[in-house]
Order: structure tokens, then sequence, then C-alpha cells
């Protein structure tokens, strides 16, 4: 009875330790593309980072898909973080279809999800990330460099120090103060001068002189609508989001190499 017990103890031991290394597993190299000192490397780096910045960030690569990338980057997303309605989950998945996607062939997707991970990496930033990518691809097709500079990118965007409340009230201040000072500057230096005392000539003149004032007025007005000026990219500094199936709100985008 004594030995069942340590049996089952064993095992369950080794299936918690199995779901802990499962769970902390952020490369997923389906396809085989990484050598296996890169996929350690990277493993080691996304996992300084998702510790670093509380977040959880994969890297998943498969040959073909049968869904659009988008779908099956989200919905991936969700189930490494085992995502429950109305969690804030933090983090970015980056789909890499090796083969085919959809019939559309080689494709890379970065979704992301959280409030914090969808404001840093936004729209601009995703296209950024992603062009980066498929130049690293171009030529010599190597995803072991394409990837690595990926996670470096990524890494630089989600740890960059955003300016804290004291350096937006500071700069305020003093933005404001030089304001008012090249204001009174400016003033001072426009200032007209006094107008002088006005010669008494009536007294001294022999016949009356009538004074004739003519006011000159020209007056134009002009209207003038300011143009809304054109978004970058389409999509400005902002993120576009989606529900995924799951319930929970992505941002990201894709393109092909």
């Amino acid at each position: 009875m004594v030995k069942i017990i340590k049996k089952a103890m064993f095992l369950g031991v080794i299936l918690f330790s199995g779901c802990l290394i499962y769970a902390q597993e952020w490369v997923i190299d389906n396809a085989q593309v990484l050598d296996l000192e890169t996929k350690n490397k990277i493993e080691a780096s996304l996992s300084q980072l998702n510790a670093k910045t509380r977040s959880h960030s994969y890297i998943v690569t498969e040959r073909v898909i049968r869904q659009p990338e988008s779908v099956v980057a989200d919905d991936l997303f969700d189930q490494l973080t085992h995502y429950t309605a109305g969690q804030n989950i933090e983090g970015t998945l980056l789909l890499i279809v090796t083969e085919d996607a959809t019939g559309l062939g080689r494709r890379v997707y970065l979704s992301t999800s959280g409030d914090t991970t969808i404001k840093h990496i936004n729209d601009r930033k995703v296209n950024q990330l992603l062009d980066k990518f498929a130049d690293d691809m171009h030529g010599n097709n190597n995803y072991n460099r394409a990837v690595k500079n990926y996670v470096i990118q990524l890494d630089k965007e989600l740890t960059a120090s955003p300016l804290s409340s004291t350096d937006i009230a500071g700069g305020g201040l003093a933005g404001l103060l030089s304001g008012l000072l090249a204001f009174f500057r400016t003033r001072r230096h426009y200032r007209l001068p006094e107008r002088p005392i006005p010669a008494v000539w009536k007294n001294n003149t022999i016949s009356q002189v009538n004074h004739t004032y003519d006011e000159m007025i020209d007056s134009q007005t002009r209207v003038r609508i300011i143009p809304t000026p054109n978004s970058f990219g389409g999509h400005g500094s902002g993120s576009h989001t989606h529900i995924g199936s799951s319930g929970n709100r992505h941002g990201g985008g894709g393109r092909g190499f």
C-alpha cells in the first residue's frame, strides 16, 4: 500500500513538472526551422523578458494553417495563457507560417493582448517589427537571424520607459515659464513710445483752421478650413483591436514575407 502511494505521488510530481515546463515554453517550433542552440537562446531571452514585464510573449512556427493567420495567432495566445473572460493578459504571439497560410503562401502575424501591450506595440510598431522580420528573411531565408532580431526589437519596445507623471508635470511647467518669458520680452520690445503732448497751435494762428479727419478702414475677413492630417499608414499612432473567439481583445497585424 505504501509503495502504491509513493508511486502515485511520484507520477503526480512528474505530471506537475511537465505542466510547468509546458507552461514556460515560449518558443513552439512546430515547423522545425530553428536550430536547437538558437531556440534555447530565444527561449531564455523571452523568459527574461516575460519575467521583467510580467507578460507572456510567444513565438510559434507552423508549416501550414487552415484558418486566417489572425484567427490562429489570437486563439493560440488565448489557449497558451488559459484565458478566461474578463482577464487582461499582457503579451504577444508571433506566428510564422513557413509554407502556406490559407493559400496566401508564407505569412507572419503578430498578435498583441492586454491594455499596456496594445498601447506600446501599436499599429505602427507592429508594422516596423514585421517589416524588419521580412527584411531579415529576404535573400538568405534565415529564420534563426530573423527571429533573434525580432526578440531584440520586441524587448526594446516592451521595456522602453514611458514618461512619468513627474516628468510630464516638470516639462509642462518649464514650457509655461519659457512661454511667459518670451511673451514679456516680445511685449517690451514692441512697446510703443508714449504719445507726445500736441502743440497748442490754435492759439498761435491768425485764422481759424478747421480740422478734417479721414478714417480709412480696410477690413477683410478670410475663412479657411484647416484640413485634418492623414494618419500615418492609415493607422495613426493608435491600435486597431478586435475580439477573438475566446472574447479576448487583441491588436496586431500581419504580412507576407
